[in-house]
């Protein structure tokens, strides 16, 4: 079939359906539903949460002080403490150590006060009346630490100090001064020994000639490096000053402590083992006293430096330039410099000599704490605190003095190099103060023996009595003094 003819049919088929619709009956209306739709916009409530970053800045509590190292300091305690010869050139460091004192022991009181040339007279009256300071610098080299503590005035540190705070010292200064086997004091700062020479009068005053030729006149003519290394050759040496500038030696008897003198110049037993019987008139005794008696014999020495209470008396000799050398610590070469500043640019040092002990000596300068103190924790505290290596070390960058310390010297401070005579032992300084030792052992009745001994010794200088009786007299004075 065509393609005409089936749309021919379908169109009459489709023609037909539409009259057939038309001609019936009309159809019931049907009602019709109408949905109406609606669109509802939905408000959605959205919490946000928003992230505040609030930037608090928190304050750390504070951690121990490293420098509080005492326990139980008593609260609100009020301590004494009395200073040798140290004001008003070291007033700033005393001032500022005590500040940074009670940063680490808050609530301290500390009433500091500097006594000088009367320094044992008005510790003695302290100590009579009662009211003698709490924390005390004593001397070790005159022997004060042993003579306060044998009288029983000073507080036992071995048994009040812990084993850490010990080992903060070099082991030989803590067991200085033992009374009884056991330490009364902080060791604080150390003196290297040192001969200080005056090469206006050891050597002589330098000229120079047109053609450059230097000699030295009005001297004895000496070379520094050949200064003696052992004390038996100060003898010579005077008599060498006197004959070529008739300068006096400036030497001086540690009066204070002689029998220490003894043990360490002469190598003198100068008790017995057990402690029973004094034996400071043996040969080696009798030596050392007689090297003494015949230069006071020879008159090369100054009288009465020799014997002299005070270290004073022989420096401003000395400082005056008239002496031809002293021995002393580069810590007062400070006195020399501000009281003679043009002897400053003529002196030289060289190390002390030594005795037959060959040790080079015991420390300089301790702190020790009142027996009776009230505040025995925070005088310990206070005494600690100055001698601990911060405090050493800041000293020693002020004057010529060495910390009994050893973590003090790993500061740079001690290997910079320097031309200043007063800090020429600085790169030796660590080595000489770890040897310093108490060779000395405890001296019953040792203030009464020490005078004894002086009595005798100063018979035997001035008043021609033989040093074998001298000291045979004093050994039986002293013995009666035992049990």
């Amino acid at each position: 079939m065509k393609k005409h003819t089936i749309f021919s049919v379908l169109g009459l088929w489709i023609i037909a359906g539409l009259v057939l619709a038309a001609c019936g009956p009309q159809a019931t209306a049907t009602p019709e539903v109408v949905k109406e739709t609606q669109i509802v916009k939905e408000t959605q409530v959205v919490v946000q949460t928003q992230e505040v970053v609030k930037e608090v800045v928190v304050t750390p509590t504070p951690g121990p002080n490293p420098e509080a190292v005492i326990e139980d300091v008593e609260p609100n305690a009020e301590i004494g403490f009395w200073t040798f010869y140290l004001s008003p050139t070291f007033d700033d460091y005393i001032k500022s150590t005590i500040a940074r004192f009670n940063e680490a022991y808050p609530g301290v009181k500390v009433n500091w006060e500097d006594h000088q040339a009367t320094f044992q007279d008005d510790l003695r009256n302290a100590f009579a009346a009662g009211n003698a300071p709490d924390v005390i610098n004593l001397s070790v080299s005159e022997g004060w630490v042993s003579d306060y503590a044998t009288k029983g005035l000073l507080l036992n540190l071995d048994d009040n100090v812990s084993q850490n705070v010990k080992d903060v010292y070099f082991p030989g200064l803590w067991a200085e001064q033992l009374v009884d086997g056991k330490n009364y004091q902080f060791p604080w700062y150390q003196g290297i020994g040192v001969e200080l020479i005056n090469t206006q009068i050891y050597i002589g005053t330098p000229k120079t000639d047109d053609q450059g030729n230097v000699t030295y006149t009005g001297g004895a003519g000496l070379k520094v490096e050949d200064f003696p290394k052992t004390v038996d050759g100060l003898p010579a040496l005077c008599k060498t000053i006197k004959e070529k500038t008739g300068t006096l030696c400036d030497i001086r008897l540690t009066v204070n402590d002689l029998l220490a003198q003894m043990v360490y110049e002469g190598g003198v037993k100068v008790i017995s083992d057990d402690g029973k019987t004094f034996t400071f008139d043996s040969p080696e005794a009798v030596a050392w006293l007689q090297m003494y008696v015949d230069m006071v014999k020879d008159g090369t020495v100054d009288r009465t430096v020799l014997v002299t209470e005070q270290d004073r008396t022989g420096l401003d000799l000395f400082t005056s330039g008239q002496a031809a050398f002293y021995q002393t610590g580069p810590n007062l070469i400070r006195e020399v410099r501000a009281n003679n500043p043009g002897l400053y640019g003529y002196l030289a040092a060289v190390p002390a000599p030594v005795g037959k002990s060959g040790v080079v000596g015991k420390g300089l300068m301790s702190i020790s704490v009142k027996a009776d103190t009230k505040f025995p924790n925070a005088s310990i505290a206070l005494a600690q605190f100055f001698t601990n290596p911060k405090s050493m070390l800041e000293f020693s960058k002020i004057v010529a003095i060495y910390p009994s310390t050893p973590a003090s010297y790993e500061d740079p401070f001690f290997s910079a190099p320097s031309a200043a005579v007063e800090d020429s032992a600085k790169p030796i300084a660590k080595d000489i103060v770890s040897k310093y030792a108490d060779i000395v052992p405890t001296i019953p009745h040792k203030a009464d023996v020490n005078q004894i001994v002086l009595d005798a010794v100063q018979q035997a200088l001035f008043n021609n009595v033989d040093p074998q009786q001298a000291l045979s007299d004093a050994v039986a004075a002293a013995n009666a003094l035992l049990p």
